[in-house]
């Protein structure tokens, strides 16, 4: 049975949750680098992407994309392997989300402790394996009186097949497209775990979808959830498109129903979904995409719409709600 949700109290719940307010940090840092920081022609697309992309020369086609990610130090004190694994693994999708081919990893490591160094490079070591991308180049400190880790994922894709986080069109169908063979994390009952127990070759044809995708522009956007959740990821999405969203969370919750899911939906659109995409399309080829994404052993849910009004609107039953309105 689905416990009713309290959609108001589902909006504050995200409103004042840690990720929207570090967003919210976030926004006058990235206007001062805007205005204030150095512009290359050659930069084909950087902040607000889940990768930036650089063009080798002004005209060329061909792309380098490069995507950089910390980890908050408790995550790494209560699990160093883990830590290091998912130091390579949170830029892969990053890659991926935009269009591109992972094709090596650079990573800075700090601590103090030998036993905790090792069970972190075991993590980091392990990841390049399955993640195939080789690690070429870091930092390492062995005496830090703190512990920490960041890491630049490199790929490549071409001009053609780069996708935008801020393509979305009014009237795109918006939906969530992810793995459902995971499992809740011990530590975190927000994380849903679809990477460790997978081969490479498993975690490389669950993303085979994306390319052909791509290609015959069944996508217009696409963004890997983040540790913001669905709500998180559409927040950032429609800020980068500069549009608006109407997400429809009956539907969702029918998805739920449908799939039998171990999630209420209230817990559903709160998790950090890895192997996760929110993309926008357009409607007449919906179908040929959804082909695709099963074919790939993935879950296509349909969650809402790209709207012109400038507002992300919540519907649960009957009741609306706008979601951070000050923003738009």
């Amino acid at each position: 049975m689905i416990k009713e949700m309290n959609l108001h109290s589902i909006v504050d719940k995200f409103e004042n949750s840690r990720n929207i307010q570090e967003k919210r940090k976030l926004i006058p840092i990235l206007e001062k680098i805007r205005a204030n920081g150095y512009n290359s022609s050659q930069i084909y697309a950087s902040h607000g992407e889940d990768s930036a992309a650089i063009q080798l020369t002004p005209t060329s086609k061909d792309l380098i994309l490069l995507t950089t990610d910390a980890l908050l130090p408790t995550f790494i004190e209560k699990s160093p392997y883990g830590a290091g694994f998912s130091a390579i693994y949170v830029g892969i999708d990053d890659i991926f989300a935009c269009g591109g081919t992972p094709l090596a990893s650079t990573i800075t490591i700090a601590y103090g402790d030998d036993n905790i160094g090792k069970k972190i490079f075991s993590g980091v070591l392990d990841a390049t394996k399955v993640f195939k991308t080789p690690l070429i180049r870091g930092h390492t400190t062995t005496d830090s009186p703190s512990l920490a880790i960041s890491s630049t994922i490199i790929g490549n894709t071409t001009v053609e097949h780069y996708l935008s986080a801020g393509g979305s069109n009014s009237g795109d169908f918006l939906a969530v497209v992810w793995d459902p063979d995971g499992k809740t994390s011990a530590t975190n009952k927000n994380y849903w775990n679809t990477i460790t127990m997978k081969s490479s070759e498993e975690f490389f044809h669950k993303r085979s979808f994306l390319s052909p995708a791509i290609d015959k522009k069944y996508i217009t956007a696409c963004k890997d959830i983040s540790n913001g959740g669905i709500l998180g990821t559409l927040f950032q999405m429609m800020q980068y498109a500069k549009l608006g969203a109407k997400i429809d969370l009956n539907i969702l919750e029918s998805h739920i129903i449908s799939d039998n899911l171990q999630f209420s939906t209230e817990q559903f659109i709160f998790l950090f979904l890895t192997s996760g995409f929110l993309i926008s399309g357009k409607n007449e080829t919906k179908n040929e995409l959804i082909d695709l994404v099963y074919n790939a052993n993935m879950k296509f849910y349909e969650i809402g719409e790209v709207q012109d009004k400038n507002e992300i609107r919540l519907k649960y039953g009957e009741n609306e709600e706008i979601l951070l309105e000050e923003y738009f």
